[in-house]
């Protein structure tokens, strides 16, 4: 009588991670995470810096244009107000009306009309909207000099990294340190904003 041999197949399955497998691993990513993300918020940081150096540089390159067809620098107006790079006279690109406020010392009384005449803009590709912190630009046209925060600034046009309307989303502290340490921001104080030299009078 023949016996009959039956093959036992053997299923291996893949063993489970551990409770203390998985607490290893956790604790590894946490310590990456801790190492990786405060440089990562440095870099987000120091890209958004150098995003409001460029946007303070273009209006630098704008202001130039308008003063060689003018002969004058466009007025000075409130937070988020176009001074007159993107359309002949100063405007709120928000709204698409009249500015929240202009100053026009320095200027001479027949000012608009002259603008109207000469102006050969748009001087900017575009109007920055908003600062890289949710904030607005500034244009400075202070001929006779301004002070802000107890600090004097020397005549000349700089652009106001500042705040939005509500008077939120300010520069962070560190990020505004690093501005004054490098000698961006003329007012040489962490306060929530920063005064970007265009040209100094």
């Amino acid at each position: 009588m023949r016996r009959r041999v039956t093959k036992e197949l053997k299923v291996s399955f893949p063993k489970s991670f551990t409770l203390l497998e998985l607490v290893v691993v956790i604790a590894i990513i946490a310590i990456l995470a801790a190492i990786i993300a405060p440089n990562a918020f440095k870099a987000i940081e120091k890209a958004k810096i150098s995003r409001a150096m460029a946007d303070a540089k273009a209006l630098r390159v704008g202001s130039e244009g308008y003063y060689t067809d003018i002969g004058f620098f466009p007025p000075d107006t409130c937070r988020g107000d176009d001074p007159g790079f993107m359309k002949n006279l100063p405007y709120n690109p928000d709204s698409g009306g009249s500015p929240h406020c202009l100053s026009t010392t320095g200027l001479p009384s027949n000012w608009q009309s002259i603008v109207q005449i000469y102006w050969d803009g748009p001087y900017l590709e575009r109007w920055p909207n908003f600062t890289p912190w949710a904030g607005k630009y500034d244009w400075n046209y202070w001929p006779s000099g301004a002070t802000r925060y107890g600090v004097n600034i020397p005549p000349g046009c700089y652009v106001g990294v500042q705040r939005d309307y509500s008077d939120h989303n300010p520069i962070p502290a560190s990020s505004e340190q690093i501005m004054v340490d490098k000698g961006f921001d003329i007012d040489g104080h962490v306060n929530g904003e920063a005064q970007l030299f265009i040209r100094r009078f």
